[in-house]
């Protein structure tokens, strides 16, 4: 019984950290990361993507893009915890990671 609370608990808050992820994400356009991409402010996306997805243990739940820091935030579960993972779109470099509360 315990283990299926836990259970339930663990997709209760993922689905509520996706639903954080996918209304924060009106920040950004699509149009406004392209620009950028285009105009060599920041790095292809696929790339920063793979690599943060590879090195970061957990299920990955999502990313948002904040053009003002141009940073990207990744998002991982990981033991029933929501762990999120800072980068600098301009350099792919991790500029923090630590888990929510």
């Amino acid at each position: 019984m315990d283990e299926v609370i836990v259970r339930s608990s663990s997709k209760i808050l993922w689905l509520a950290g996706v639903a954080g992820i996918v209304a924060s994400s009106a920040a950004a356009s699509p149009n406004d990361v392209q620009d950028l991409r285009r105009a060599g402010e920041i790095m292809p996306f696929d790339v920063i993507q793979r690599r943060v997805v590879q090195e970061t243990p957990g299920e990955y739940m999502g990313s948002q893009f904040d053009p003002g820091t141009r940073r990207y935030r990744f998002r991982f579960m990981r033991d029933g915890n929501v762990i999120n993972v800072d980068v600098d779109a301009r350099t792919g470099e991790r500029v923090r990671q630590r888990q929510s509360f």
